[in-house]
């Protein structure tokens, strides 16, 4: 979990770690949409096999949470592909603020070890506990998580419109080498076991998604056309290479050096950028026209927390802008591509209590170097983790209409 976005609301914002005074309420932007079963599943290029799909809550800023037993208890826990701890609120907290709280059983086994995290914009602390963890449809795992004792600015109150979403934890789904010491890693729990095949598929769309494991139905995803894949790189997040960023089909100027370690994180809601090139990628969007027109003058806000409503639709704003290319090594030595309307990438349609906003999906990168791939470009896009073929995969998708 890095950096989230802003949400809805006339200038309202979300903090990094995912306040969100206005929160999300609708649908997002219908796109194209494609009869999958009308396609062969071979078409899709996509994991085969027995999928199990979780639905998800949560929206862009706070996050997207599923349903995890932990003991006999059941929690929402938030989706983090960027770190690998699982963490709850413990009934021992007095200022988590969240319900249901963690209680150990019987079968749980304090390990008498202290533990912590701390993220962009909020931190924990705890106690390290073994107990048994499933999420729905995928085999029972005993592992060591931390059940959260205090906590700084990491449990807020917050929303996604009429829908609430205060989730009582995290879930790391990174790496093991992303695990605090003395955790377990839950992907690599399940992977020991067997209990799941290695292959997640994320949809987060402007208000809840969904996820697949162990395989991808391209039926229940919605998908509209084939996955295209770029390997792993040797990170301790997944990560990738990017090799050119496109606006309106024509390079930033940008290589694969500048834009560093490329980490594909569902615990971050935006593209975030080294700074050269989101000042290039902001400069170019904002010095356009029509981006002046799309939004009456008012310029120079990409990067902030500050979300402004358009008298044209989302339609009529993909057509006016251009769109987001990200270029990637292929899988098989060719190259892969993803291109996403504006209105899916760099400015994700927002909808709030009946009205459309439209807030920033890019940002400047907080850290010194490297790219993160956030959950503003998997509006339209399932972002697929094989983790036995080390690839990630993006496919087109209309789940999220």
């Amino acid at each position: 979990m890095l950096v989230a976005a802003a949400a809805a609301g006339g200038g309202a914002a979300c903090t990094p770690s995912g306040v969100c005074p206005d929160p999300v309420d609708g649908a997002d932007v219908p796109e194209t949409s494609v009869d999958a079963s009308a396609l062969s599943e071979q078409s899709f290029n996509v994991p085969t096999g027995p999928a199990t799909t979780i639905p998800l809550t949560g929206c862009a800023g706070p996050g997207y949470a599923a349903a995890f037993a932990v003991g006999s208890q059941t929690f929402q826990l938030t989706l983090d592909t960027g770190s690998g701890t699982l963490a709850v609120a413990s009934s021992s907290c007095s200022d988590c603020g969240v319900s249901p709280t963690y209680t150990p059983g019987a079968g749980a086994v304090d390990q008498h070890m202290p533990v912590s995290d701390s993220y962009l914009l909020g931190s924990w602390q705890g106690d390290i506990v073994t107990d048994s963890v499933q999420l729905a449809g995928t085999g029972a795992v005993t592992m060591n998580l931390a059940a959260i004792t205090s906590q700084t600015g990491f449990f807020m109150a917050t929303g996604c419109g009429a829908q609430s979403f205060a989730p009582e934890g995290i879930v790391g789904l990174g790496p093991s080498a992303l695990a605090r010491t003395g955790t377990d890693a839950f992907v690599t729990k399940l992977k020991q076991v067997g209990a799941a095949a290695n292959v997640m598929a994320f949809e987060c769309c402007a208000q809840g998604g969904q996820l697949m494991m162990g395989a991808v139905d391209p039926v229940g995803a919605a998908l509209s056309g084939p996955a295209v894949y770029t390997p792993m790189t040797a990170s301790q997040y997944y990560s990738v290479a990017l090799d050119d960023l496109q606006v309106g089909g024509v390079s930033l100027g940008f290589s694969a050096t500048d834009f560093g370690v490329v980490a594909v994180d569902t615990g971050t809601s935006v593209l975030a950028l080294p700074e050269p090139i989101f000042s290039a990628l902001t400069s170019k969007i904002e010095g356009l026209p029509a981006f002046a027109a799309a939004f009456d003058g008012q310029t120079q806000w990409l990067g902030t927390t500050t979300c402004v409503q358009s008298s044209f639709t989302a339609s009529e704003l993909d057509a006016m802008l251009p769109e987001l290319t990200l270029a990637f090594p292929g899988a098989n030595a060719a190259a892969a591509a993803v291109t996403l309307k504006a209105t899916a990438s760099y400015l994700p349609a927002t909808p709030s209590n009946g009205t459309t906003f439209y807030c920033s999906g890019v940002a400047q990168n907080p850290a010194t170097s490297g790219t993160i791939l956030g959950t503003s470009i998997m509006r339209a896009q399932m972002a697929i983790f094989d983790l036995d073929a080390s690839t990630i995969g993006f496919a087109p998708q209309t789940f999220c209409n």
